[in-house]
């Protein structure tokens, strides 16, 4: 995190975790990539804020395991599902789930819409080829990316069939040669 995105983060104001905000600027950004052209066709932007809501998914599930104790005991499960948003202590808090994605729904829209952190160029702006920095460590475990096994094949000659005599093989019509 850059001190120009921690002052923007901290400056936000919430009484609740902000683990959410850089999903807000990815959204953000990726919205202001596609106005500009930058990403070329909405399917692509679509796809893209999909696998961001899904990661972010992932964060969210992690700070509820965090969050909701889990009884060990299978009697005190089968308790607290008899009633589980009920009024006793144990039981699941939902006028406070409710309560903060009320206030963190209204934060996101009305004080980060379009709000981004500076952008600056680092040592990767310009490599389509980046590669992250590793460690001496992890340096031995680096290897090529997975082609396939046909990326090495060639073709020797290439003659193609034309188009007509393809439809007659696909269709069964075309009668046995003497190439056959």
């Amino acid at each position: 995190m850059t001190a120009d995105e921690r002052k923007l983060f901290d400056h936000l104001k919430s009484p609740h975790l902000k683990y959410w905000v850089p999903f807000i600027w990815f959204g953000n950004l990726a919205a202001k990539a596609r106005k500009e052209g930058r990403i070329r066709d909405s399917v692509d932007l679509q796809s893209l804020m999909t696998e961001m809501n899904r990661y972010r998914s992932w964060c969210s599930l992690l700070f509820g395991y965090d969050w909701v104790g889990i009884p060990l005991v299978y009697t005190q499960v089968a308790e607290q599902l008899i009633n589980p948003f009920g009024e006793d202590d144990d039981d699941f808090e939902t006028n406070w789930c409710i309560d903060r994605n009320l206030q963190v729904s209204l934060l996101a829209v009305d004080e980060m819409h379009m709000s981004l952190p500076k952008m600056k160029k680092d040592i990767y702006w310009d490599d389509s080829a980046a590669r992250p920095p590793y460690t001496l460590a992890a340096a031995d475990y680096c290897i090529p990316s997975f082609l396939g096994s046909t990326v090495e094949m060639g073709m020797s000659s290439f003659n193609p069939i034309p188009l007509a005599e393809c439809l007659l093989i696909l269709t069964g019509s075309r009668s046995k040669g003497k190439d056959d």
